[in-house]
C-alpha cells in the first residue's frame, strides 16, 4: 500500500519481498558474525578510538577481514549481494557499537552505489578494488556556501576532450581515504538538475587539494575533508552516468538508499541506549526501590521502545520497495526524518534516567548521546526531509485532483 494514497481501492497487495532462502542463511550468518564482534571486541576498539581520536589501521584490517567490507556488493565483483532488507538488520546491530565503527560499514556498502551507476568497466575496475582490496569511495555533493542542492558552484568546463573541474566541497567523510572520489558538479552553463554530472576523481588528482576538518562532536576519529578543485582535470571515460544526469546519480542512485540507511543506523544506536538505560534502572536503588519500579521510569522506558520500534518498522517498509526496484524517495525521507526526532528523544532519555552520573564521559550513553547527534546532518537534516515530504504530497494532491476533473 503507498503511503500518499491509503484509500486508493484494491490497494492492498503484498508487498514483502520474496527472499531466496540461501540468501536469508547467509544474512543471518553474517549477523551471528557481527554481534560476536560486538560482544567481544567492539567496546575495545570504541574506546581506542575515542583515547586516540583516530581509526587504528588495524581496525580497518579487522572489518575487511571480517567481510564486513563487502556486505551489499554486487555479487559479480565478489560482494555478498545482500538486498537492504537483509542487509538492516546487521547495520542495526553494528549500529550498536561506536559511532565511527558504524561509520565505516556504512561507508564500504552504500557509497559504492555511485561508481554501480557507472559503466560495467568502472564497475569492474572499481568495484573490484573495493571487495578485494579494502578500497573505499568518497562521495563529494556538500558545498561550504551552497549545502546540497541544484545551486552548487563546483563547475565542470567542457575543454579539449576533457573536463576541468573548479569548485570546494567540505565535510566529504573519508575522503582522505578514499581511492576515489565520486564528485557532484554543474556543467558550465547547465542549470537545474540537468545541469549537474558527477565524475569519478581518484585520489591524488592534480588540481585536487584536500584539507583535513576539526573532528566532529561524535563519532569521533571519523574523518572529514574539504575538497578544493583549481582546474582539475578528468577525463570523458570518468564522468559517472551520462552528462546531466549527476542528479539521479546523487539522490536517486544513492542519496535515497543511503537515507534509509542512515535511519536503520539510528535504530540501533537507540536500542543501545535503551537496552544500557534498562540495565542501570534495574540495578540502581532510590530511597530503598529500584528505579525500575517506579512508575514514571517504567513509561518512560515503554515510550523509548514504542518510538524504537516504529523507526525500525518504517525503515524495513523502505528497505522492502527498495529491493522491488520501487522509488523510495518519500519512504526514505519519512524514515529519516522519523528516526531523527526518535534517536534525539531515546537518546535524552536514556541520559535522563542515567541522572548526573550519564553526564560522565565514563557513563555508556554519554557517548550513544554525542554519536546520536551525528545522524541529524548524514544525508540531510530534518528540514530536508520535511522538504522532500511536503513535495509528495502536494504533487499527490495535484495528480488526484487532475485525475478528478478528467473523470467529470
Amino acid at each position: 500500500m503507498d503511503i500518499l494514497n491509503p484509500s486508493a481501492r484494491d490497494a492492498i497487495a503484498p508487498s514483502f519481498p520474496s527472499y531466496d532462502a540461501d540468501l536469508v542463511a547467509r544474512a543471518n550468518e553474517i549477523r551471528n558474525r557481527v554481534i560476536q564482534f560486538r560482544e567481544e571486541e567492539g567496546a575495545e576498539w570504541g574506546a581506542q578510538i575515542e583515547r586516540d581520536g583516530r581509526i587504528p589501521e588495524a581496525l580497518w584490517a579487522r572489518i575487511r577481514e571480517l567481510g564486513f567490507h563487502k556486505l551489499t556488493q554486487p555479487r559479480f565483483v565478489g560482494g555478498e549481494g545482500l538486498p537492504l532488507g537483509l542487509y538492516f538488520p546487521i547495520l542495526e546491530e553494528v549500529a550498536h557499537m561506536h559511532g565511527t565503527i558504524r561509520m565505516m560499514v556504512h561507508a564500504y556498502n552504500s557509497i559504492w552505489r555511485t561508481v554501480g551507476q557507472g559503466t560495467r568497466e568502472q564497475q569492474e575496475y572499481w568495484l573490484k578494488k573495493l571487495v578485494d582490496e579494502g578500497a573505499l569511495v568518497a562521495f563529494a555533493l556538500t558545498e561550504p556556501d551552497n549545502g546540497t542542492g541544484i545551486d552548487l558552484r563546483t563547475i565542470a568546463t567542457y575543454e579539449n576532450g576533457k573536463f576541468v573541474l573548479n569548485g570546494r566541497k567540505h565535510l566529504i567523510t573519508f575522503a582522505e581515504e578514499a581511492a576515489v572520489i565520486a564528485v557532484i558538479a554543474k556543467m558550465e552553463g547547465g542549470a537545474g538538475r540537468s545541469g549537474l554530472t558527477a565524475f569519478l576523481v581518484p585520489q591524488g588528482r592534480k588540481g585536487m587539494k584536500l584539507t583535513p576538518m576539526p573532528h566532529m562532536m561524535g563519532d569521533k576519529g571519523c574523518s572529514h575533508a574539504v575538497i578544493d578543485f583549481d582546474n582539475c582535470e578528468v577525463g570523458e571515460d570518468e564522468v559517472l552516468g551520462e552528462i546531466g544526469e549527476g542528479f539521479g546519480v546523487a539522490v536517486r542512485g544513492f542519496l535515497d538508499q543511503s537515507r534509509a540507511c542512515i535511519a536503520q543506523s539510528a535504530v540501533g544506536l537507540a536500542q543501545e541506549a535503551l537496552d544500557r538505560a534498562l540495565d542501570h534502572v534495574r540495578r540502581r536503588t532510590t530511597f530503598g526501590k529500584a528505579l525500575a519500579s517506579r512508575q514514571a521510569v517504567q513509561m518512560r522506558l515503554a515510550e523509548m521502545q514504542i518510538a524504537i520500534q516504529g523507526a525500525r518498522l518504517l525503515c524495513l517498509d523502505a528497505a522492502y520497495k527498495y529491493d522491488q526496484g520501487r522509488d523510495i524517495a518519500l519512504e526514505a525521507s519519512i524514515a529519516k526524518a522519523n528516526a531523527i526526532r526518535m534517536v534525539g528523544e531515546v537518546t535524552d532519555g536514556a541520559l535522563s534516567l542515567y541522572g548526573g552520573i550519564g553526564y560522565a564521559v565514563t557513563s555508556p550513553v554519554e557517548r550513544l548521546y554525542r554519536d546520536a547527534r551525528s545522524l541529524w546532518f548524514e544525508e540531510g537534516t530534518l528540514e530536508m526531509q520535511k522538504m522532500t515530504i511536503a513535495e509528495a504530497l502536494l504533487a499527490e494532491a495535484r495528480r488526484r485532483e487532475r485525475a478528478q476533473k478528467r473523470a467529470e
